[in-house]
């Protein structure tokens, strides 16, 4: 019997070459890539984790439409958010992807600022120590009070009391 994360990394090879490309099935096949968060020894979800990004960040860049590219964002910042032990071991990793939810929140498409919203909540929840801590060789945090204004100062009253 074939192993989940590999049945889904061929469903995502599908999406890739345009076989199996909807976004219905793009979003089924996040969802189940994000419910298996946990259920892997830390360093084999490692490595599924950094080939299921690899190959959706590939997806977007060889996807047309503003839409679809959308939808495939929203599909990383989901399948991201689902694997919390991997941000928390991953510094620089998590604080470049906080860095590209606040990017999110300042695009205009339908849907981007309450995924990133959504996500950034659900990081925060799951990786608070994170982000309060210093970090790295000069003392920096994930997340100052200056990335927090700045990220968040394009958002609508709705996001803002959504996040705070």
């Amino acid at each position: 019997m074939t192993p989940p994360p590999i049945l889904m990394l061929r469903k995502l090879s599908k999406q890739l070459s345009g076989e199996d490309w909807t976004w219905s099935n793009l979003n089924t096949l996040c969802w189940a890539i994000g419910s298996i968060s946990g259920s892997m020894m830390e360093e084999q979800e490692n490595r599924f984790l950094v080939m299921v990004i690899r190959d959706l960040l590939n997806l977007c860049e060889i996807t047309q439409g503003k839409d679809n590219k959308a939808v495939i964002a929203s599909n990383i910042m989901y399948v991201v958010g689902q694997y919390p032990r991997f941000l928390r071991a991953h510094w620089k990793f998590l604080k470049t992807f906080v860095n590209k939810l606040f990017e999110f929140m300042h695009e205009n498409h339908p849907g981007d600022q309450d995924m990133a919203c959504d996500t950034f909540l659900k990081i925060v929840q799951k990786c608070k120590r994170k982000f309060v801590i210093t970090q790295g060789k000069v003392g920096e945090r994930t997340l100052g009070n200056k990335h927090l204004e700045i990220g968040t100062m394009k958002l609508s009253a709705k996001h803002i009391l959504q996040l705070f």
